[in-house]
C-alpha cells in the first residue's frame, strides 16, 4: 500500500486555500519521520492531526500561536517534547501509542499553562507505579489524564474534542449515522405504505369475476362428458339388473339385506342370482312347474 508524503498530503488538504486561513489540518497516515511543510504562516491553525505518520521527533514544528489540539498518537516519539512550547495555547495533547516510558520525559509539558487534557494510553509510562499521581504532580495545570481527573471523574466532552480525538471522531460519525438511520427509517415507512396499497389493489382484483380461458373451458367440457358417460353406464347396469330379476320371476321391491357367506352352488345358473334356490325347468310339457319357494319361473 502506497502512502502520500507529508508534503503531498498538505497540498491535497489545503488545495488553493491561503495557509493563514486554515483552521484545521488532518494529515494522518501520510508518511514522514519529522514535521515538514507546515510553516509559521498557519497562524489561524487550531487543530493539527499527525496520527500514525511515522514521526520519530517533533523537529520542524513551527510556532503555532492558535493551536489548541495536537494529535500525534501512533508514532515513534520517545522524547523531544520541549518543542511544544511553540504552541503556547495548546489545550489538548494526544501522545497515545508512542515510546514515552518515563515521567521525566513529560516534564517539559509543565510549561504549557493552558494544557488541560493529556492522553498517554498504550505508552510504557503507564506501567510506572503511581503513574497517574506522578503525572498530575509533574504537570500542575493538567486537569484530565486519559479522559479522567484526579478524582476519577470523566472528562466532559468539548466542541474541540468532537471530531479531533479518536473518541470524538467516533461520536461525530455516530451523529451522522443517526441522521442516515432516520432517513432510512423514513424510506422504510414509505415503502411500507406502498406495499399496503399494492396489497389492497390485489384484493380488489381477486374480488372480480373469474373468467376461464378457452383451454380451461374445453377441459371442463371433457370432464362433463365423462360424468355423463358414467351416469349412462350406471343406468344401463340398473336396467340389466332389473331385467335379470324379472326374468327370475322376482317381483316387488327388493329388500336390502346383509351379505352372507355362500358357495358357488348357491348361484342360479340361468339368472346369475345368488341366495335363491335353484329353479326347476320343464322338460317337454308347457305346464309351468312351481318352484320350491312358490315363485313361478318362466323359461
Amino acid at each position: 500500500m502506497t502512502f502520500m508524503t507529508l508534503l503531498q498530503r498538505i497540498d491535497l488538504e489545503i488545495g488553493k486555500k491561503n495557509p493563514s486561513e486554515v483552521k484545521e489540518l488532518n494529515l494522518s497516515h501520510s508518511k514522514s519521520t519529522s514535521i515538514e511543510g507546515i510553516s509559521e504562516e498557519y497562524v489561524a491553525l487550531e487543530t493539527l492531526n499527525l496520527t500514525g505518520i511515522g514521526l520519530e521527533s517533533l523537529s520542524g514544528l513551527p510556532k503555532l500561536p492558535s493551536l489548541k489540539t495536537l494529535e500525534i498518537a501512533e508514532n515513534n516519539l520517545s522524547g523531544g517534547l520541549e518543542v511544544l512550547v511553540n504552541c503556547p495555547n495548546l489545550e489538548q495533547l494526544n501522545l497515545s501509542s508512542n515510546k514515552i516510558d518515563s515521567i521525566d520525559t513529560l516534564t517539559p509539558l509543565a510549561k504549557l499553562s493552558n494544557l488541560r487534557s493529556l492522553y498517554l494510553m498504550h505508552c510504557k509510562v503507564e506501567n510506572t507505579e503511581n503513574y497517574r499521581k506522578l503525572v498530575f504532580a509533574a504537570i500542575p495545570n493538567l486537569k484530565f489524564l486519559d479522559g479522567w481527573d484526579e478524582n476519577n471523574e470523566s472528562e466532559p466532552e468539548s466542541e474541540d474534542q468532537v471530531g479531533n480525538f479518536p473518541n470524538g471522531d467516533l461520536e461525530a460519525n455516530g451523529g451522522d449515522n443517526e441522521d442516515e438511520n432516520d432517513s432510512e427509517d423514513d424510506e422504510d415507512e414509505e415503502y411500507g405504505i406502498e406495499a399496503l396499497q399494492r396489497s389492497d389493489d390485489l384484493e380488489d382484483d381477486d374480488e372480480e369475476d373469474y373468467a376461464p380461458g378457452e383451454e380451461e373451458e374445453a377441459e371442463l367440457d371433457e370432464y362433463d362428458d365423462i360424468d355423463e358417460e358414467d351416469e349412462e353406464e350406471e343406468e344401463e347396469d340398473v336396467e340389466d339388473n332389473g331385467a335379470n330379476l324379472s326374468g327370475a320371476g322376482v317381483t316387488g321391491p327388493r329388500r336390502p339385506g346383509s351379505k352372507r357367506r355362500h358357495d358357488d352352488s348357491d348361484e342360479v345358473g340361468n339368472g346369475g342370482i345368488t341366495g335363491l334356490p335353484p329353479a326347476k325347468h320343464k322338460s317337454t310339457s308347457n305346464t309351468d312347474t312351481p318352484a320350491d319357494d312358490g315363485v313361478a319361473l318362466d323359461e
